[in-house]
């Protein structure tokens, strides 16, 4: 469907969101562990709790996120075959060879 560099730069996007979408949990798990033990004198495990919490919940999303992402990008491609073949029978149709 998309060649060249837009097919990189589309790829390339995908990627670095699925990163985000991973580690964007991750850290806010960090960040409030990091608060409760601080300010709320919560103890050490906290941190690991929520690790692991954010790891799950960012496995999760990463995953929903690039099924989501590869089903668009098949939607784009169906969609761009069928102007093709519009466009190739109007072309027909006047005459016009392909």
């Amino acid at each position: 469907m998309y060649k060249g560099l837009v097919g990189a730069l589309y790829v390339l996007n995908i990627v670095f969101q699925a990163f985000l979408t991973l580690l964007t949990p991750i850290g806010l798990g960090v960040l409030l562990s990091w608060l409760l033990v601080t300010y709320a004198g919560v103890g050490g495990w906290i941190y690991a709790v929520l690790v692991i919490l954010g790891v799950i919940s960012g496995l999760i999303s990463m995953v929903k996120f690039v099924l989501t992402a590869s089903a668009g990008y098949e939607r784009l491609e169906k969609e761009q075959n069928r102007r093709k073949k519009q466009s190739g029978s109007v072309n027909n149709k006047n005459g016009n060879d392909l």
